[in-house]
This record gives structure tokens, C-alpha cells and sequence, in this order.
């Protein structure tokens, strides 16, 4: 008995000691290597020439869009300018025209890169929780945004965010 528990009692720690990558996740790479991230199994990747879309099993619903923008590279100063105003016209013609409500406004690290991320409700009629998020990596512009009713799926939509790596 004293052998099983402390089995499981290890089983457990490794659990919270060792990130675990989810069995039902696959890693998915930008067409021009860009960046990689993580997407459950069942959800679908589809690239445009400037676009990355990630969509539910259903194949038609957006689950997250990746907007990926040439230009050239800037110095921190001016990507934190641009994303800046980027963000002021979002929270105004997005989120304010609408009547949403901005819940956070942040800046974090993304695999190491600068990026800011809003959190926000777009209007008041639907339930949804949003995100939208910006940075600049390798000369390109990007732009992620993804949302959703259900609190479980927006938080799939997260983990899949923190799993982007640059390449």
C-alpha cells in the first residue's frame, strides 16, 4: 500500500514539476517557419499569404486568426509606438463603437518578443470574451485575435497562444 501511494504521490509531482505536452496538441510551423505553435489535433491550420487561420473541428468556424504583416524591422522604440496606436484605434473603433468593455490591457513577453495584449468583451448582447494581441518579430507586423462564449475553449485558445515559438 505504501508503494502505491508513493507512486502516485510521484506521478503527481511530476505532473506539476514537468510541463506535459497534451497528446491531443500538434505542432503546426508557419509556411515561410516564422513561428510554430501548438493546436489541438482536431482543429484546423490553414495558411493564406498573409494570414493564419485556425479553425474549430467543424472546419468553418474561426477559432483564432493570425494576421502577419511584411514591413521592416524597427527599433523597440517604434514597435511599441505602432503597436500603441495600433491598440488606441482597436479599443476605439472595436471595442468602444460597440459598446464592449476592455478588461485588460497588458504588455508580456511572447517566446521573448514584445507584445501587448488586450482582453476584452466586444459588446454588451454577446457573451464573448476576446483577445486581441500584437507584436513584431523578423520585419513582420502580427496580429492574433481570438474569443469565445465558452471558458474552456477561450482557454484552449490561450495555452495555444503560450505555446508560439519563434523560429
Amino acid at each position: 500500500m505504501k508503494n502505491k501511494i508513493l507512486v502516485l504521490f510521484i506521478i503527481n509531482l511530476l505532473f506539476l514539476v514537468c510541463p506535459i505536452r497534451s497528446v491531443f496538441a500538434l505542432e503546426h510551423t508557419q509556411k515561410e517557419g516564422l513561428f510554430s505553435m501548438d493546436v489541438p489535433a482536431e482543429w484546423h491550420w490553414v495558411e493564406y499569404p498573409e494570414e493564419v487561420v485556425i479553425a474549430y473541428p467543424d472546419g468553418q468556424t474561426v477559432a483564432m486568426d493570425i494576421q502577419l504583416v511584411p514591413g521592416h524591422n524597427l527599433p523597440l522604440s517604434e514597435i511599441k509606438k505602432n503597436i500603441k496606436d495600433s491598440n488606441d484605434k482597436m479599443i476605439k473603433e472595436g471595442i468602444q463603437a460597440h459598446h464592449g468593455t476592455l478588461i485588460d490591457n497588458q504588455e508580456f513577453k511572447l517566446d521573448g518578443v514584445y507584445a501587448t495584449r488586450l482582453d476584452f468583451d466586444p459588446t454588451p448582447q454577446n457573451p464573448i470574451h476576446a483577445t486581441y494581441v500584437s507584436f513584431f518579430n523578423k520585419g513582420y507586423a502580427f496580429t492574433v485575435i481570438y474569443g469565445s462564449g465558452d471558458n474552456k475553449i477561450y482557454s484552449v485558445m490561450d495555452d495555444c497562444l503560450a505555446t508560439i515559438k519563434f523560429r
